[in-house]
């Protein structure tokens, strides 16, 4: 299934969008309470500090950065100076020095509480930095350095998004252990409580895999009671009770879900993808096609409640489903793949043997795909190219059509990719500025040249 973040396995959906940055503090910029003084001692350090920050060459910036912390070396050895060891902190953290940093940042509190607010603003930028360098290795295929930059980022700031990106790189490196303390690090660092939910998802999968199916409900249990009012908390704790064979538990929950009238288009996907884990599949169709109630042209409740229908015996709906599927998403394997089983299960061989052929006549295939907000009045399609044949090298340019609260086509356009070579991806994207809420998109088939 095609899920929209209940169950979230891909590193690319669950990343959050790159962190901004505070403004940076100077020596005055402060509440009173911490008005920080430099002197002769810490003066050639500022001097330093202030020339990196606008120095663009990234060598002569490390080289400041470092003639500044040997300037403040002995004001931060046995004193605590606020003014030094903050100074210090920011060269370290220029340095990439996160653990230095995070040390003299304590000391630094240490000093005086009411600094707090000016310590805080120094490990969110450093964190910030860090994380929005793990985006971009991570978007240029460079997982090790993007793992090395989120391990990074959390030695200055524990927040759940830097943590749970780590776990899943972690897993794709088949390292369970490692995995597993990043998930935990998430789910106790809960900012934001939508990465925390999703890390402690990921946390009881991965307990799972390990045998320690046990450890994996205490855990969603416990984060269900801190949580009391996520409804996806709640319902990822009855599937779990689902799949460790107490489903009689789990369905209170499922019920009370399934009658309320206040969900989101994104909450109903939720609740389906829970519904449809604990094998639910009635119950799942019902929770998409409240979520296509709401939006018939979203992409995600459009898969699901096809496949979910399917699961279910609804033939005649997954055939109704899977047939639009392929009509406004043409260069979806997977909605080949669902049409040919409706098809088959119809008794129409003929057509499902068609469809095959349709699906097998792909070129490339668009994988992953994800329609979203980017700030205001801008959307952007994202997902992967997939290179599906010899025909490695070849330009297309895929019309894509996005799609107002009416259906009618509010805006189309361009995607231009090089099909990669058979079996190989390639990360897409592509931008509209609109003046209407955007509720859905399409594609228009075109021939590869």
């Amino acid at each position: 299934m095609n899920n929209s973040g209940a169950t979230v396995r891909s590193l690319a959906i669950a990343m959050a969008l790159a962190a901004g940055a505070v403004a940076p503090a100077d020596l005055t910029g402060q509440e009173d309470e911490c008005r920080l003084v430099s002197n002769a001692s810490t003066e050639g350090a500022v001097e330093k500090l202030t020339t990196a920050g606008e120095t663009p060459d990234p060598a002569a910036q490390r080289a400041l950065f470092a003639e500044a912390l040997g300037d403040l070396q002995s004001e931060i050895q046995d004193d605590d100076d606020p003014t030094a060891l903050w100074l210090a902190a920011e060269a370290n953290i220029g340095l990439g020095d996160f653990e230095a940093a995070d040390a003299l940042l304590s000391r630094f509190v240490g000093t005086n509480p009411a600094c707090q607010e000016r310590s805080d603003n120094s490990r969110f930028n450093a964190w910030a930095t860090a994380y929005n360098e793990a985006i971009q290795h991570y978007q240029a295929g460079d997982t090790d350095e993007a793992l090395a930059a989120f391990v990074s980022a959390n030695a200055i700031k524990k927040d759940s998004r830097a943590f749970n990106n780590a776990g899943l790189l972690y897993q794709n490196l088949d390292d369970e252990a490692a995995a597993i303390e990043q998930f935990r690090g998430a789910v106790e660092a809960d900012d934001p409580s939508d990465q925390a939910r999703d890390a402690s998802l990921n946390l009881a999968e991965a307990l799972r895999s390990a045998d320690r199916g046990a450890e994996a409900i205490e855990m969603l249990r416990l984060f269900a009671e801190a949580h009391p009012n996520d409804l996806m908390a709640e319902m990822n704790y009855a599937v779990a009770l689902t799949i460790e064979g107490d489903p009689a538990s789990a369905q209170p929950t499922f019920t009370k879900l399934l009658s309320r009238d206040d969900l989101t288009v994104e909450q109903w996907n939720q609740v389906g993808v829970g519904l449809y884990e604990a094998e639910s599949f009635g119950d799942a169709v019902t929770a998409f096609q409240k979520a296509r109630a709401l939006n018939p042209y979203d992409r995600d409740a459009l898969n699901n409640t096809a496949t979910s229908a399917l699961e279910a015996g609804e033939v005649e709906l997954a055939a109704e489903l899977s047939g639009l599927l392929v009509e406004r998403y043409p260069y979806d394997f997977d909605a080949y793949t669902l049409l040919a089983n409706t098809a088959s299960q119809t008794d129409n061989a003929a057509f499902a043997l068609q469809v095959i052929q349709e699906r097998g006549s792909l070129v490339f295939s668009l994988e992953n795909v994800q329609l979203r907000e980017r700030g205001e009045n801008a959307y952007v399609v994202e997902g992967l190219v997939m290179g599906r044949s010899e025909e490695a090298g070849g330009q297309v340019t895929v019309p894509i059509e996005f799609l107002d609260e009416q259906g009618e086509v509010a805006g189309t356009e361009h995607l231009q990719l090089v099909i990669p070579a058979n079996g190989e991806t390639e990360i897409f994207q592509v931008e509209l500025t609109s003046g209407v809420p955007i509720a859905g998109f399409r594609f228009q088939k075109v021939a590869s040249g």
